[in-house]
Order: structure tokens, then sequence, then C-alpha cells
């Protein structure tokens, strides 16, 4: 086999994974593609396995081979449409041997109804070398949907082999694959009347606090290339907007008119806008390059907050309350009309609107509790897509329009939880100790 030298690049991480070039038996072909955007979603069977030492060799599996197993099962469980299969559920047969297609009774995996398979093949005869092959097959046709290898050194590598190959699969599978590839943004408790913004992966991976601030940090909001994230400090001094920029690790600190400075937000063109007052009544602004408040893109008598865009730009959701209660309307940015989007309750907030710009997802009260509704600006229908129990509030939509994470109370204590626009799971992310509110999703692939 070739093992190629593509370098896989790793931030806090000096090493590096080493991809191969695919020998010709690994040849990608056009494989099973599901529709996770409609109704009736089906659960695909799903199963992986790891190698056994090959012949009669006493060689033992490295334990990196078993923490990617691991890392990838844990990866594939925040896929709402996969199902994961056991090898004691198969018919014949409980293990599995090899890993190529050739290797494999695909007729008895048929037979058990099993519908994907991912194998593992660990370099025995040179077990230092963290030399692994990972494949994806569809049982049915026996195609290859994915088929990479890895150079594998220490953990953090093991997380970004998984993080890869669970990328590409979903990207078969799918068409998307923002999952793997984005990062998160948080405010969490860290004190008594503390807290700081924070970012992971959207498993609650590689967890790292960006603020040092004495005060309370709310409103993380990244930019659409992923290299800004901007929030609300409100401390001593009032309120302040803080810049984040991922590749310094700087903040800059900005100080604008007004005694309010809340719910930052980007435009796709890589304008910041920010509800502020300097009028006495919060309005939503652009933040202009001279860091002072600039032109309003929304002026009411009323309160406006919570703007968010969709990715071509045409269009901008917020909060406003004037119709007398906080309720969730549409600016069109080519025209300047202005549309009501929710039409039942009387206090609705936290919008953030799809990617695709056809999903509108807030914060409405009910008598049991704040609960997720997603509104379908196609067909005008409006879905609520969580039950609580206790609050749950601040959706935001990840990259691929399909998944929503939001943060509840449901547990004593308000942490994040994964769904999807049909209300799939929820799950939650583990966070760590403390409170965890006030979620932003990262709108690129990193």
């Amino acid at each position: 086999m070739r093992w190629g030298k593509v370098i896989i690049p790793l931030v806090f991480v000096l090493q590096t994974i080493l991809v191969f070039s695919a020998p010709s038996n690994i040849s990608a072909q056009e494989g099973l593609h599901l529709n996770i955007y409609g109704p009736g979603q089906k659960k695909m069977d799903i199963l992986l396995v790891a190698p056994g030492s090959p012949g009669d060799t006493e060689l033992e599996m490295p334990e990196k081979v078993g923490m990617l197993k691991d890392t990838i099962q844990e990866n594939l469980s925040y896929l709402f449409f996969l199902k994961a299969v056991q090898e004691d559920q198969l018919l014949g047969e409980k293990q599995i041997e090899g890993a190529r297609s050739e290797d494999i009774d695909f007729k008895r995996l048929r037979m058990s109804n099993l519908e994907l398979l991912i194998t593992m093949n660990w370099n025995f005869e040179q077990p230092d070398s963290g030399q692994v092959e990972l494949r994806a097959f569809e049982v049915y046709t026996k195609k290859l949907l994915v088929g990479r290898g890895y150079i594998i050194n220490n953990g953090a590598q093991v997380i970004e082999a998984a993080n890869r190959f669970c990328s590409d699969l979903m990207k078969e599978l799918t068409g998307n694959s923002g999952f793997f590839n984005s990062r998160l943004a948080f405010s969490k408790k860290t004190g008594d009347s503390e807290k700081e913004i924070y970012v992971s992966t959207p498993r609650g991976r590689d967890i790292k606090k960006i603020s040092d601030s004495e005060g309370v940090c709310l409103s993380p909001a990244w930019s659409w290339s992923g290299e800004r994230l901007a929030y609300t400090h409100i401390g001593s001094k009032g309120h302040e907007l803080k810049l984040w920029d991922q590749e310094t690790d700087q903040i800059q600190d900005i100080l604008l008119s007004g005694k309010s400075v809340i719910s930052p937000a980007f435009t796709p063109e890589g304008d910041l806008v920010v509800s502020a007052d300097p009028e006495g009544n919060p309005d939503i602004y652009f933040v202009d390059e001279d860091k002072t408040l600039g032109e309003a893109l929304v002026k009411y008598w009323g309160i406006d907050i919570s703007p968010g865009f969709d990715k071509k730009n045409e269009n901008m959701v917020f909060v406003s309350s004037r119709l007398g209660n906080p309720h969730i309307f549409l600016l069109d940015l080519e025209t300047g009309d202005v549309s009501r989007i929710s039409t039942k309750g009387k206090y609705n907030t936290d919008p953030d609107i799809a990617p695709n710009g056809r999903y509108v997802a807030f914060a409405r009260r009910t008598k049991q509790g704040h609960r997720i509704v997603v509104k379908d600006m196609q067909n005008g229908k409006t879905t609520r897509i969580t039950s609580g129990p206790g609050n749950d509030e601040s959706p935001t939509w990840g990259p691929d329009g399909y998944f929503l994470l939001f943060s509840s109370n449901r547990s004593g204590e308000y942490k994040l939880y994964l769904t999807t626009r049909f209300g799939d799971g929820p799950k939650m992310i583990d966070t760590g100790a403390g409170s965890a509110t006030a979620p932003d999703w990262s709108n690129i692939i990193k």
C-alpha cells in the first residue's frame, strides 16, 4: 500500500495526520443517498467493526485503535438518521472477518437487514506506525462509499481522523458535512454572577474559554468566515462590545454610544450589526469600520433586537415589540419591507434563520414553558419541535440547515441540546460544569 503525504492541519497540535492515497481497490463509487430533509425519515442500520489480530499472530490491538472506534461510534450517535447495530445481532457468525470488500460476506449482512458497514484495518506488521484504514460500505450493493487511511500518533489525531471520516460519510449520505467541521460558541457560568464565552466542537470537544472578564459575557455571534466572534460584556463600565480574532486569539474592546449594546450579528459580507440605544430606544445598527454606530437597519418606536441573516444576505430576522409584545419579524434587505413571522403567542424571542433562508427557528412562551418552534417560510407552516420539561430557548441552526442546537434547563441547569428541524432527540452536549446558554453555531466548514 502506498501512503501519501497529504497533511491534515490540527489546531493547537504540532503533529499531523497523514492521509493515504487510496489504492486501486478503494475507489469511491456512487452510493446510497439519504434525504434527511424530508418528512418521515428512515433510520439506517449501521455497524462499526474493529480489527482483530491477523492470522496466528498474538499482537494486541493498539489502544489508539480502540479510541478511534469509540470516537467514531460517539460521532455517529449524533446523527439521528443512523441506528447503531451490534455484531451479536447479526445472523450466523457473530464476528465479521476482513476489512476489504472481497473479504466480507455481504449476503449474510443483507439477510440481517444491515444497510451500512464500517470496517477498520490496522497495520499489525508495523504496529508503531499508526497506520489505519477506514472503509464505509453500502451493504446491498457492496459499494464503497468512503475509503480513507490515516497515520495516527496521539489522541488529538484520533479525534481529527474520526471527525474527518464521519464528515466524509455524512457528505456521501446526505450531501452535507458541516456538523463535524464546524464550531460552537456559548456563554457559560463561571461564578456566582459571572459568565464567560467558550468555543467548542458541536459535540462539546476541544472546549476553550476565549473571554476573561469580570462580569457577564453574553450573545456570542460568529462571523460567516468563522474568523471573528462578537459578544456583549456587561461589567463595571456598562455594556461593551467585544470582538475576538480566532487567528491571533486577541480581543478588541468596542465602546459604542448609548447604554445598551446587545445581540451582535454579522452579515455574510462581514459587516457587524448590533442592537443599541443611542437615542434611548434599542434599534438595530451597523457598526462602521471606525467602530462607531452607523446606519440604522431597523428603527421604530418599539424595542428592536436579535438580528440574524440568511446566507444570501436577502433577509434579516429580528425581535420587535412594535405590536406591544415581543414578536418575530422579517426584513427584506432589498425592498426594506417588514413582515411578521410569529402569529401565535404573546411572547416570541430568540430567532435564527437557516442559512438557506427557508426556515426560521425561535422560542415561544407557552403555558408549559418556553418551547422551540420552526416556521417554514415556503409554506407558512409553524411546528413546535421541543416539549420540555423546563424552558427551551435560544435555537441556532447548524451550517447544513438540518441540525438545531438550543439551551434548556430541563435537567435543572441550563445545558445545550442537539435536535433537528423535525424535533429528533434531543441529545445533551457535554460542556462541563456550569450552566451553558446563548449558543451560536458557526456557518462555515472549518
